[in-house]
């Protein structure tokens, strides 16, 4: 079992994602945050009350107050700190090979798609 969350400042993603993720018995628990810095300031919140964190992220890359990146500077040192480790998948409208050679540098990233996102995909980030 597994828990996913979503950072995405899109509503409609939300729902479609939401619809997807409950067909997948291996998720128990999800959450979605539009605004970027509330999802930091819970997972952090998280870590200093040594709750877990969660098992996949699906974050985009352009949100308005805090982009993909950001959010990924700041999670990589919350995640380096603990035993566990969350995979960061990019699942964002405007994917260029620049995105994807960024993203390598960081290791909890495991994917970056483009939206919208297959049957396929989803089924490879949940099922494994």
């Amino acid at each position: 079992m597994c828990k996913v969350l979503i950072i995405d400042d899109d509503p409609f993603y939300h729902q479609v994602t939401k619809a997807f993720i409950k067909k997948y018995d291996s998720v128990d628990e999800h959450t979605s945050y539009t605004n970027p810095v509330n999802s930091l300031l819970d997972l952090t919140e998280a870590y200093f009350a040594s709750k877990p964190l969660p098992d996949i992220i699906l974050l985009d890359l352009n949100m308005p107050e805090l982009s993909g990146w950001e959010f990924l500077d700041t999670f990589s040192t919350i995640s380096a700190l603990t035993d566990q480790r969350t995979k960061v998948y990019i699942v964002s409208s405007s994917v260029g090979q620049d995105d994807k050679d960024r993203a390598l540098n960081y290791p909890c990233v495991k994917g970056i798609y483009s939206k919208p996102v297959s049957n396929a995909v989803f089924d490879s980030i949940l099922v494994g």
